[in-house]
């Protein structure tokens, strides 16, 4: 089920981290909204928590993780990592992942969806037959990071939504969902009265 889901998650995102954005790019375009001025293109963070599948112990963990999410004109970009152990503090994976996505905006909704790669520290303990106890083993694998967040917005720069990402490295695989609050650097200011009023004679024509 877990491997389903994520394939089709894989190929989505894929798509829209390929894609190539359209038009022109304009860094002071804004819109109003709520008598309120925001950038169009803005950059966004996302944190919080959650649950991951882990192929290699078969079962689940916590997961708590976060993404700063920028732009490079039209193109997005993410940045960030997460930590998951089998309770809080008790972390026993760390991965940081730099990845390429494409973001779709609108007043009360953001999607985006993005790929890239993935730097992840594993401890991992096993066996040792000649002592006789356990030792812990890191392993330090490179893999695929991909993410796909939906975001409600209750202002039009603050969230809440869910997140679906993956792992996947030599060492394990890893799927999870994490709830997490949005920021973004969108808010300019409040409209004047002279926008207000150029709006109207605007209208009027």
């Amino acid at each position: 089920m877990f491997r389903n889901l994520y394939l089709a998650i894989f190929v989505f995102v894929s798509f829209v981290a390929l894609a190539q954005p359209k038009g022109e790019y304009d860094a002071k375009k804004e819109i109003t909204y709520d008598g309120k001025r925001y950038r169009v293109f803005n950059n966004y963070i996302t944190v919080g928590g959650g649950t991951e599948y882990n192929t290699f112990i078969g079962g689940n963990n916590l997961n708590l993780g976060g993404d700063f999410n920028f732009h490079i004109q039209q193109i997005y970009f993410q940045a960030g990592g997460f930590l998951a152990g089998g309770s809080f503090g008790n972390w026993n994976h760390a991965q940081l992942h730099a990845a390429i996505g494409k973001r779709f905006e609108m007043k009360k909704f953001n999607m985006a969806g993005y790929l890239g790669g993935s730097f992840s520290s594993i401890n991992r303990p096993y066996y040792d037959t000649t002592t006789q106890s356990y030792i812990s083993r890191s392993l330090r694998p490179l893999g695929l990071h991909a993410s796909v967040q939906f975001t409600y917005k209750f202002k039009y720069d603050v969230g809440v939504g869910i997140c679906l990402f993956s792992d996947i490295n030599k060492a394990q695989s890893v799927y999870g969902l994490r709830v997490e609050l949005y920021f973004s650097s969108a808010f300019l200011g409040y409209r004047s009265h002279k926008d207000e009023e150029n709006s109207v004679l605007k209208n009027a024509d």
